[in-house]
C-alpha cells in the first residue's frame, strides 16, 4: 500500500486495536489522517462543502411533506442523490478520489432522473416498474440510459453542466479503465530495477484542489437542478436564498483562490 500520508499522529482507538488487522489497521488510520489533514490544507474548501450541505438539509426539511403525488418520486430521487454528495465528500477529503467520483456520479444520475420525472410524470410508472420484467427493463433503458445528452441532460432545462461532470467522473471513477487505474500507478526505480506502487490515496495537493474543486462544481449543479424541481415551495423560504447566495460567492471565491494557488 503506497501513496499513505502519515498516520503517525491518529489516535487509534483500543477497540480498533483488538478488532481490525495490522495491514487493514494502516489503511484505515492513514485515511483517517487523510481527512483531518485535507480538511485544514482545504478548510475554505471543506467549508464551502460543509455550506451546500446545509442548503441540501433546508430544502430537504422544506419538501418533507409532499402534498402532489407526481412530486414523490422526484423528492426521493433527489434525497438519494444528497446521500451520495455527503458519502462523496467524505471519500474525497479522505483523498479516495475515485471512489468519490463513483459516488457523485450515482448521485448526479438520481437527480437528473427526477428532474426528467418532474418533467414527464408518466415516467414515474417506467422508473418504478424497471424489475418486472424484460420489456420494463427495455423501456427504462429507453427512457433513463440512452440518448443521456438529449433526454437525461437537456441543456434547454440548465442540466449540460451535471452531463460535462457526470463523463469525466465515469471516466476517473467507477470503471476499472485507463484513467481511473492508471492515475495510481507509479513506476519506482531503484539499482536498475523497475517495480509498481499502487497508490490507494490521492496526496498531491495540486490535484487533490482539481479533483476537489470539480467535485464542489458538480455538487453545486445539483443542488442547482434539485432546487428547480420544486422551486415553487423552495422560494417560500424566505432564508433559503440568502443561503444559496452566500454559497455561489464562497463558492467562487474559493475557486478563483485554488486556480491562482495551484495554477490550475
Amino acid at each position: 500500500m503506497s501513496g499513505n500520508q502519515s498516520a503517525d499522529i491518529v489516535e487509534v482507538l483500543p477497540f480498533e486495536k483488538i478488532r481490525f488487522h495490522a495491514r487493514y489497521l494502516k489503511y484505515y488510520a492513514a485515511k483517517r489522517q487523510n481527512f483531518m489533514k485535507c480538511t485544514q490544507d482545504f478548510r475554505d474548501l471543506w467549508d464551502c462543502f460543509q455550506y451546500l450541505d446545509d442548503i441540501w438539509q433546508n430544502e430537504i426539511s422544506d419538501i418533507e411533506v409532499i402534498r402532489e403525488p407526481t412530486q414523490m418520486l422526484p423528492s426521493l430521487l433527489c434525497r438519494y442523490g444528497h446521500s451520495r454528495y455527503v458519502v462523496a465528500m467524505e471519500l474525497g477529503f479522505s483523498c479516495c478520489i475515485g471512489d468519490a467520483y463513483s459516488v457523485i456520479r450515482g448521485g448526479i444520475e438520481a437527480v437528473a432522473q427526477a428532474h426528467r420525472i418532474h418533467r414527464e410524470p408518466t415516467l414515474t410508472n417506467v422508473w418504478t416498474d424497471k424489475a418486472k420484467g424484460k420489456a420494463e427493463e427495455e423501456r427504462f433503458k429507453q427512457e433513463f440510459e440512452h440518448h443521456k445528452a438529449t433526454r437525461l441532460f437537456p441543456a434547454e432545462h440548465g442540466l449540460s453542466e451535471l452531463f460535462f461532470y457526470w463523463k469525466q467522473f465515469s471516466s476517473l471513477g467507477p470503471h476499472s479503465g485507463i484513467h481511473s487505474v492508471g492515475k495510481s500507478f507509479e513506476e519506482i526505480t531503484a539499482e536498475k530495477k523497475i517495480s509498481w506502487a499502487f497508490h490507494y490515496f490521492e496526496t498531491d495537493p495540486t490535484r487533490l484542489a482539481t479533483y476537489l474543486s470539480a467535485l464542489l462544481q458538480a455538487s453545486g449543479h445539483m443542488e442547482k437542478a434539485f432546487h428547480s424541481i420544486f422551486e415553487p415551495r423552495l422560494k417560500l423560504d424566505a432564508v433559503l436564498d440568502g443561503m444559496r447566495d452566500r454559497f455561489n460567492q464562497k463558492r467562487q471565491s474559493q475557486i478563483e483562490y485554488l486556480q491562482k494557488t495551484y495554477k490550475l
